[in-house]
Parts: C-alpha cells; structure tokens; sequence
C-alpha cells in the first residue's frame, strides 16, 4: 500500500489535512522568500563592489592619461585584485548553501503538487495559486544567481584587462560632443528624408510635417493635430544624457539616475489613444543592467522608451511590444563597424592620395571629430591588413600612433 504523505491525518476530516497543507505551503512561501532576499543581498554586494573595482581601475587609466603620479593608485589595484580572490572563496562557499537550500526548496514545491491532487477542485485551485507564488520567487532567485554569476565574471575582466583597452573606453568631454553631433545628425536626417505612419490610426504623414525643436541636448520632434485643440500624432522626445565627468573624463554607465525621467514621461498627460508618443534617452557610456531590464519588460499602451548605447552602438527597447519594435529603426545607431570602415576609408584616401605616413590618434579624432574608439578601431584594421603598425604611449609617443608601411 502506498504510504501516505506525513501531512496527510487519518482522522476522516478533510479540514485537518487542507490546514496541514496550508501550513507546509506558507512554510514554503517564507523559505523562498527568505532564499530571494538572500541571494539579492548577495548580487547588491557583488554589484556594488563591482563598482569600487571600475572606479579604482578607471581612475589608474586617466591618472596615467593626465600625467600625474600612479603609486597610491597602482597599489590600490594590486590590493583589490588579492582581495576580490578572498571574496571569491567566501562566496563560492555561500552559493553552494544557497543552491542547496533552492534546491530543498523545489522538492518540497514538487511534494506539494503531488499531495494537493486529492483536495476539491476549488482548494486545489487555491494552492496551486499559492504553489504558482513559491515558484516565481524560485525563478527570480535563479535569475539573481546568473546575474550574479555575470557580475564577477565582469570584476574579473576590469581587474585583466590592459589600461589600452580601458582607454579606448575613456571618454573625454570632446568625444562625448561627437557623438551627440553625431548621433543628433543621424536622427535629424531620418526625420527629414521619412514619413511616418500613427501606429493606432494608421495614419500616413510625410516628413515635411515634422516639427523638430533642437536643444544643446535634445531633439523634440511632434506631428501636430488639429486647430483649437491641437494634439500630437506622433511625438519623440529624444535626450542625451552625459555622465559625471572624473578628472575631465568619462566612463560610467548610466542607469537609475533615469528612472524618474522615465516615470515622469509614462505617467504625463492624458492617455490619448490616437497619439503615439516615444522617450529616447541615449547615453554615449552605455546602460547599466538595472535599465535596460527595466526598459525591456516596460509597456505602456500609447507609449515607448528607448535607450541607446552609442557605445556599443546598441539600441535595448521592449521587443514584445508591437508599436515599441516597429519604431525601433528610428532611433537605432550606426553600427561601429560601419563607423571604423568608414575611418578607415578616410585614413587610406589620406595615405593614398596624400602620402601620410603617420596618424596620431588624438589628432585624427579632432580632425574627422569622431570617437578615439572609432580611431583605434580604424588602426587596428589597418595593422591587420599589413599596412602599418602601432605605437603605444608606453613605447614612447605623446599618444598612439600608426605607422603607415
């Protein structure tokens, strides 16, 4: 005979079993609570730890870009990277604990399901709602765990990588002007050479009816509806958003510091049902994780946010969302390496047609007012089509430099 499962009582009364079950299953509901807010603690540490180790190794590289002395600073590095080895040890032993406990946790969700199969339809209904809870709290705390996973693997390659490769992700307040111009030129061009289509009434308009108002750091670009009560048709709110500068220089992702920018804008106005609105917030640094998760599971039924990463050259945006994905072309930028084909067009034209043999990369990124990214980018495909080499500041040069062969 089949044994029955502890919580079930021989006593005849259904009662006494449903409140054992119910008992268990709150037992379960704290244990996977617990568990999620213990493993978040965990990823809130590594992340903000992840952040002391980028400042501290970023601050090393624009040190060495403005000349001053790097003792102090070179010691801090080699302090963390002993110390991130003695963290991960530590950590590796609570993971394995927390994957222990995620572990009993999912038998007993599985035991559950079993023994709930013999209630009423109506209580069966009820614990599996609750059954349903326990589980998405299980299946947060394993997204945690990856993205915990992801966060040192991250500390690991800022504490490896070479100051060249950082330095190529340093910017200065010249190249952030780039590639705002840059990015700006892009967006002005589609709005004046395209014409759009009001996803909700499916309305066509040309381009010769946008109004584009043009700010130090934005682009407000509206198609207008109606004589008294004028309403937008289409609207797009497009704002460049600069990170604080260290030294002069920039470098650090943005994230929260927008969340009230994105708040404000889905919570504004009335919800008109024939105007299509669009929030564009683009960051020459790049997002941080927290945002572009949050931009990616947003939706609103009159309106889209778009975040660009004119880093990467990345465009993140809720790919689900219909209107959102149909939009996306608009504000998608250039990809970098149609950028660095492009540097590297202008570099050959100047060798060939000129006779350069030389090109230092600062001068370069003043001249053609593009990136140091782009720069190294375009050197690099030169050294690798055999037609020069590079020199490093570290060989001697004020800057790097291509040697034309």
């Amino acid at each position: 005979m089949e044994k029955q499962p502890t919580f079930f009582k021989d006593t005849g009364a259904m009662g006494d079993v449903l409140s054992e079950a119910q008992r268990l299953i709150e037992e379960a509901r704290r244990e996977a609570q617990a568990l999620e807010k213990s493993v978040q603690a965990q990823k809130d540490a590594v992340d903000g730890y992840r952040d002391q180790v980028e400042k501290v190794r970023y601050r090393q590289v624009i040190k060495e870009l403005i000349g001053e002395s790097l003792g102090d600073v070179k010691g801090a590095v080699a302090s963390m990277v002993n110390e991130w080895k003695d963290k991960k040890l530590q950590m590796k032993q609570r993971e394995e604990e927390l994957a222990m406990q995620q572990q009993a946790l999912l038998e007993r969700e599985q035991k559950l399901e079993r023994n709930i199969q013999g209630f009423e339809a109506e209580q069966r209904d009820r614990m599996n709602a609750e059954l349903q809870n326990i589980a998405q709290l299980s299946a947060g705390v394993k997204q945690q765990m990856e993205e915990l996973a992801t966060a040192k693997k991250t500390i690991d390659t800022i504490l490896s990588e070479d100051s060249e490769t950082i330095r190529d992700r340093v910017l200065t307040q010249e190249d952030v002007d780039f590639l705002r111009l840059n990015y700006f030129s892009l967006v002005k061009s589609r709005l004046a050479s395209q014409g759009v289509v009001n996803p909700f009434t499916e309305e066509k308009f040309s381009e010769n009816v946008w109004k584009v108002e043009t700010r130090n750091n934005e682009i407000v670009a509206k198609i207008t509806q109606g004589i008294l009560g004028q309403h937008t048709a289409v609207g797009f709110d497009i704002k460049f958003i600069v990170p604080e500068a260290e030294e002069g220089f920039i470098y650090q992702k943005l994230g929260k510091e927008v969340a009230e920018t994105i708040t404000w804008f889905i919570e504004a106005g009335k919800r008109d049902k024939k105007s299509f609105e669009a929030l564009v917030l683009v960051s020459p640094t790049g997002w941080t994780d927290w945002a572009v998760e949050k931009v990616q599971t947003l939706l609103n039924m009159t309106k889209s946010v778009y975040l660009v990463d004119l880093s990467e050259r990345a465009l993140f945006y809720n790919e689900s969302d219909k209107k959102t994905k149909q939009f996306a072309e608009w504000f998608a930028p250039v990809p970098i390496e149609e950028e660095i084909a492009g540097m590297v067009a202008k570099l050959t034209k100047e060798i060939e047609a000129e006779g350069v043999l030389q090109f230092r990369a600062d001068k370069v990124s003043e001249k053609y007012q593009a990136p140091r990214k782009i720069v190294m980018g375009a050197f690099q495909e030169l050294v690798e089509a055999k037609k020069g080499e590079i020199i490093t500041p570290e060989e001697g040069a004020k800057d790097s430099i291509l040697m034309v062969r």
